[in-house]
């Protein structure tokens, strides 16, 4: 069988990133066609944070962690024996930032590498060497992989990138179970404590309306490094009573099951996992217009409303508009589901299936 490795900064951690690309690789995996490995540049942790088939192969370059920059020097001639000896034919690079590595180290070999981006492509070009990697992957990688639309109408235009490349949706799993009927008047949001998450936008949205609908929560589960500073605005607007930082949670599904909205305030995003999943238990949803994802995702005034990007006063009115109508939040929620089918697991597998393929014919 044909060796396909996913080439990782860490598989133990837990980030979406991490969290699709063990999705996707299950799933290959469980198809017996191929022979699937983990490499990782290291592994913090023992196991992954998410769930990976015993017969998946794990292996990492090192222990420490290794910041971007000159010390992944000293990683390429790991890399490059890895790949020669554990005769790899394609190499899926998870982070835009690790082309950088694998395709110079597999020159000359046989290993065909796939960049596959989990970012917007304009918060990619805001990073000067995020920026230059791209430039050069754009030039050398043997196919790129976005997730979303607008990623690969920009790798054309800006980077002239027009052949072997092509979008594959990230997937979604159906919930084993929903329950409608033990709705809370929660707002939910899913989203690490950092800037890149719009957690401040959150928070001046929520100075608009809570106060006004007293009976309201507003629950926003994840960690990060800025939790302190958000937890001491929150708390400086008088809404410690009413937005709930509840930490990293291990029971997400329940938090989806129990609220009557979910709320995206992202600064960027390649394509907006939680809000899928959010579709996935049937909650309305209301989130920034954002340049990309978003649009692919959530229909404007059919199963949630797109606000315009990072003004909370247009965020804070038509997440009012859901929570005094409750016949519009039922109306949204039967509709949560009317543009999920391109995110379906058969399909995206297939498409990764003809990619492989492509590459190794």
């Amino acid at each position: 069988m044909k060796r396909i490795c996913f080439f990782s900064g860490d598989i133990t951690r837990g980030g979406g990133t991490e969290r699709v690309a063990s999705m996707i690789a299950n799933g290959l995996a469980r198809q017996n066609r191929y022979q699937i490995l983990f490499l990782s540049l290291v592994e913090q942790a023992a196991e992954p944070f998410f769930f990976l088939e015993p017969n998946i192969e794990r292996h990492a370059l090192g222990k420490k962690w290794i910041q971007p920059g000159p010390g992944y020097l000293l990683v390429l001639p790991k890399l490059r024996k890895f790949l020669k000896e554990n005769d790899i034919a394609v190499l899926i690079d998870i982070d835009l930032v690790l082309d950088v590595l694998s395709i110079p180290m597999s020159r000359g070999l046989p290993t065909k590498v796939i960049s596959w981006g989990h970012f917007s492509f304009y918060f990619e070009r805001e990073s000067l060497y995020r920026r230059l990697i791209q430039n050069y992957s754009a030039k050398r990688a043997d196919y790129i992989v976005t997730i979303n639309l607008e990623n690969c109408e920009q790798y054309a235009s800006v980077l002239s990138r027009t052949e072997k490349i092509r979008t594959i949706y990230n997937p979604v799993e159906e919930p084993a179970e929903k329950s409608k009927d033990s709705r809370e008047k929660w707002i939910l949001s899913v989203g690490r404590m950092e800037l890149i998450k719009g957690i401040d936008y959150l928070l001046d949205t929520a100075k608009i309306l809570m106060p006004k609908h007293r009976d309201w929560k507003w629950i926003v589960t994840g960690d990060g490094s800025l939790m302190d500073e958000f937890r001491e605005k929150r708390d400086s607007l008088g809404l410690e009573e009413q937005v709930i930082f509840t930490g990293r949670v291990e029971n997400v599904e329940e938090y989806y099951q129990r609220a009557s909205i979910f709320a995206l305030t992202s600064r960027s995003e390649g394509l907006a996992m939680c809000l899928l999943e959010a579709k996935t238990y049937d909650l309305p949803c209301v989130s920034f217009d954002i340049k990309t994802g978003t649009r692919e995702i959530l229909q404007d005034g059919v199963d949630g409303f797109l606000a315009t990007p990072y003004n909370c006063g247009d965020l804070a009115e038509k997440l009012e508009c859901l929570m005094t109508d409750e016949e519009l939040r039922r109306r949204f929620s039967a509709n949560a589901g009317t543009n999920l089918d391109k995110f379906r697991m058969p399909d995206i597998l297939a498409s990764w299936n003809e990619v492989i393929e492509e590459l190794c014919s």
